[in-house]
C-alpha cells in the first residue's frame, strides 16, 4: 500500500455523532490491500461485502473486470476489525498475526490521533508480547476493575445492527448479548419495529463471525435457543400471528433466565451489573490482565496506567512520536497528562545505564495502593518492565518519586538554595531510615538505588527553574501485601498459622522502628507495605517490608501507647480464624521471640548499633542520629515477655 494511492472511505467519520449525541457507528473496519476505511452500521461481516462491492464498482467504472473470489479474498484477508467508544478507535487483532495489526494501526492513524488508539485482545500473550515489544504497554486496553469503568463499559456497549440499539457488544469476541429485559421491551414498540428487531435477531443468532462467535446471543448464554427462532419468518406473519410469536419466544427466554440479578436490566444493581461485565470482557483465552508482565500480585491488578515511552532499535532509543503531538499542543491536558515527563525522564536514564535494552514499558500507579494519610505530599510511584537483549527474563522496577523534592520546597516558598540543600537532605535521611530499619531486624529489598533526573518547575512566585528531582529504585517484590489475602486462603489451617507467625515476626521490628503517619502519629502496619511471600504449596515462607515507610517517626512513645495497634491486626481477621484464639497466641509468642531475639542482638553488639550513625548531628529536634539512639534506649529497656501479654489483652478472644 503506497502512502499515495486513493483511500476507499465509506460510512461516517470516526467518532462522529448524531443529532442526539450518540456515536453514529460503533465498528469498523480498516482494509490495507486496496487501502480502506468502512465505518457503516451494522456488523463486520456486513461492512465487508460492502467494501468489495465498492471495489467492484471503482474497478467497473474503469472498465476493469471485477475482482476473482481469490482476490475478494485476499481483500479480507488484509482487513483489521475496529470497533468504537466515546474514547478511543480500538483494534481488534488476530493474535496469530500482529504485523497485520500493527499495519492497521499505522494506517488509522492518518484518520485518528495514536492516542486515541487501542488494542483489544490483551487476554493474549501474542499481543500483550508484540506491544510490550514496541515499548507500547501503554496501548493496551484495559478491562475495567472500578464500579465506574464498569458502568462507563456497560454504557458504551449499549449498540445496535440496522434498528435501535438493544444489544450489549462484546469487545473481545465479537458477539452482541441480548438481555431478558431489554427483550421484554420489544412487545411495546410499534408492529413494524417489532418485526424488524426479530427479523435481525433471528438472521444474526443464526450466524458467526470471523472470530466463530456467534453475532448475537442471549444472556446468559444461550438462554433462547437459536432453535427456536429459525423457523420463523417474522417477515410473513400477521400482526396477531407475530406479537404470538414474541410472547412464545418471550416465555421461553424468561424460564431460562433463572438468576434474579439478570431478570431486569438495572444498572444500579450490582449483580446485574456484575454478570453483564463478566459477559462482556470474556474471551476463552482470558488469562487476565495482570499479566501483562508476569508474577504481578493481586493488588496491581489494573492499577497500572501505562504510559508513552519509547523503542530501542538496535541500542538506539526512538521516543514515542506521541511526545512530538504533545509538544505541539501544550494546552491539551489530557495529552499532557498521558505524555508524562517523568516517566520519558526515567526511560532515559535506563537507556544511559544499560546498553543492550530490548524494550521498556513504564506505567504509573493509578490509585494509591493503600488508605495512608498524614504522610506529607503523595509520592508518585511508577513500575518499570525492562528487558535485556542477553538475558531471557524480564526485570520489574519499582520507582518512587521522592516524597519532598526541590519542587514541593519551592512551591512551599523555600528559596531554591535551601530547597536544593533539604531536598538532599531528605534523600540521606530516607536513605539512613532504611539501613537502621535493616539494622534492627526489618526484611527489606535486598537494594533501593537513589536515583535523580531533570525537570522545569515553578516556585511559589511562577518563577521557572530547571532543577534534579530524586527518585527511589527499586526490586518488585512479588507476593501478597498482607492486608490483600485473599480470604479463602485462610480457609487452610496451616495457611493461618505460617501467616500469623510471619505476621507477628514483622510486628517486633515494626514497633521497635515506631513506624508512624507524620501527621498524627497513627501506626503503620500491615496496610500494604508487608508483602507475604508463598512457596510452591501455597503456603507463607517469608514476609518482606516492600517500603519502611514512616520508619523513626514514632521514636519516643512508649511501646504500651501503641501495642493495641498491632492487636488489631489479628482481630480484623477473626471472622476468618475458627481457631482465633491459637492463632492469636502464635502471633504473640512470634511477636515476643523475635523482640527479643533483636534486643538480645543488639546487647550483644552494642558498640555497632550505638555508633551506626555517629557521623549524623546529634539533633534533639529529630535528627537520625538523636532518633537512633531514643529507639535504641527504648528497645534496651522493654519487657519482651511482659509486652507480649499486653498485646493479648487487647485481642478480641
Amino acid at each position: 500500500m503506497s502512502g499515495g494511492e486513493e483511500v476507499i472511505r465509506l460510512g461516517p467519520e470516526i467518532f462522529a455523532r448524531d443529532a442526539k449525541g450518540a456515536l453514529e457507528t460503533r465498528i469498523g473496519t480498516v482494509f490495507l490491500r486496496t487501502p480502506g476505511l468502512v465505518t457503516m452500521r451494522g456488523i463486520h461481516a456486513m461492512q465487508r461485502l460492502a467494501f468489495i462491492a465498492e471495489v467492484n464498482r471503482r474497478r467497473k467504472a474503469k472498465g476493469l473486470p471485477p475482482m476473482t473470489a481469490k482476490e475478494e479474498q485476499l481483500e479480507i484477508a488484509e482487513s483489521v476489525d475496529l470497533l468504537f467508544d466515546d474514547q478511543y478507535a480500538l483494534i481488534r487483532p488476530d493474535p496469530d498475526n500482529m504485523a497485520l495489526a500493527i499495519r492497521g494501526d499505522e494506517f488509522l492513524q492518518r484518520f485518528v490521533s495514536k492516542r486515541k488508539i487501542r488494542y483489544l485482545n490483551i487476554q493474549s500473550r501474542q499481543v500483550r508480547d508484540a506491544l510490550r515489544r514496541r515499548g507500547e504497554a501503554w496501548r493496551m486496553a484495559p478491562v475495567p476493575r472500578f464500579e465506574e469503568e464498569i458502568r462507563t463499559l456497560i454504557e458504551n456497549a449499549r449498540v445496535g445492527i440496522d434498528g435501535r440499539a438493544i444489544y450489549y457488544y462484546n469487545h473481545l469476541t465479537g458477539t452482541r448479548f441480548l438481555t431478558l429485559g431489554t427483550f421484554r421491551a420489544l412487545g411495546a414498540l410499534p408492529t413494524d419495529e417489532l418485526r424488524a428487531l426479530l427479523t435481525e435477531i433471528r438472521l444474526n443468532a443464526a450466524r458467526t463471525n470471523r472470530f466463530a462467535n456467534p453475532e448475537i446471543d442471549f444472556l446468559p448464554k444461550g438462554a433462547l435457543p437459536v432453535a427456536l427462532l429459525k423457523d420463523i419468518d417474522f417477515a410473513l406473519l400477521p400482526e396477531e400471528e407475530l406479537r404470538e410469536a414474541y410472547a412464545r419466544l418471550l416465555a421461553a427466554f424468561d424460564a431460562a433466565v433463572t438468576d434474579p440479578c439478570l431478570r431486569e436490566d438495572d444498572i444500579d444493581d450490582p449483580g446485574w451489573r456484575k454478570a453483564l461485565s463478566s459477559a462482556l470482557v470474556e474471551q476463552s483465552n482470558e488469562t487476565g490482565v495482570s499479566s501483562v508482565i508476569e508474577g504481578l500480585s493481586p493488588e496491581y491488578f489494573m492499577q497500572i496506567e501505562w504510559l508513552p515511552g519509547g523503542r530501542v532499535e538496535e541500542g538506539e532509543l526512538f521516543f514515542d512520536p506521541i511526545f512530538n503531538e504533545a509538544d505541539d499542543h501544550p494546552d491539551d491536558a489530557q495529552l499532557r497528562r498521558l505524555c508524562d515527563h517523568r516517566a520519558r525522564a526515567i526511560l532515559f536514564n535506563y537507556v544511559r545505564e544499560y546498553s543492550q535494552i530490548e524494550y521498556v514499558n513504564i506505567g504509573r500507579t493509578r490509585r494509591s495502593l493503600s488508605n495512608r494519610t498524614g504522610q506529607g505530599p503523595r509520592a508518585f510511584v511508577y513500575i518499570v518492565e525492562l528487558k535485556e537483549r542477553h538475558k531471557k527474563s524480564t526485570q520489574v522496577k519499582i520507582i518512587r518519586i521522592q516524597r519532598w523534592t526541590v519542587a514541593s520546597h519551592l512551591a512551599a516558598g523555600r528559596p531554591l538554595l535551601q530547597a536544593i540543600i533539604d531536598a538532599e537532605d531528605y534523600t540521606d535521611y530516607v536513605m539512613d531510615r532504611r539501613l537502621g530499619a535493616r539494622q534492627l531486624g526489618m526484611h527489606l529489598p535486598p537494594l533501593m538505588v537513589p536515583r535523580t533526573f531533570r525537570e522545569t518547575v515553578r516556585d511559589r512566585d511562577g518563577a521557572v527553574h530547571n532543577v534534579w528531582t530524586g527518585y527511589f529504585e527499586r526490586d518488585y517484590i512479588s507476593g501478597y501485601a498482607t492486608d490483600k489475602v485473599p480470604e479463602n486462603l485462610y480457609a487452610s489451617p496451616a495457611f493461618r498459622q505460617a501467616f500469623m507467625r510471619l505476621l507477628g515476626q514483622a510486628a517486633a521490628p515494626n514497633i521497635i522502628v515506631g513506624r508512624a503517619a507524620v501527621e498524627g502519629g497513627k501506626t503503620i502496619f500491615d496496610d500494604g507495605d508487608e508483602v507475604i511471600q508463598l512457596d510452591q504449596f501455597g503456603l507463607p515462607q517469608g514476609l518482606i517490608l516492600s517500603e519502611p515507610t514512616g520508619s523513626f517517626v514514632n521514636y519516643d512513645r512508649p511501646y504500651a501507647d501503641t501495642i493495641a495497634d498491632y492487636a488489631a491486626a489479628l482481630n480484623r481477621r477473626k471472622h476468618l480464624c475458627p481457631d482465633f484464639e491459637a492463632i492469636a497466641r502464635i502471633f504473640a509468642e512470634s511477636f515476643e521471640d523475635e523482640l527479643a531475639r533483636i534486643q538480645r542482638v543488639y546487647r550483644e553488639r552494642r558498640q555497632g548499633f550505638d555508633s551506626l550513625f555517629r557521623d549524623r548531628p546529634l539533633d534533639r529536634n529529630g535528627s537520625i542520629a538523636w532518633r537512633w539512639k531514643c529507639v535504641l534506649g527504648r528497645l534496651d529497656a522493654v519487657n519482651a515477655h511482659a509486652l507480649a501479654r499486653q498485646l493479648l489483652d487487647y485481642v478480641d478472644l
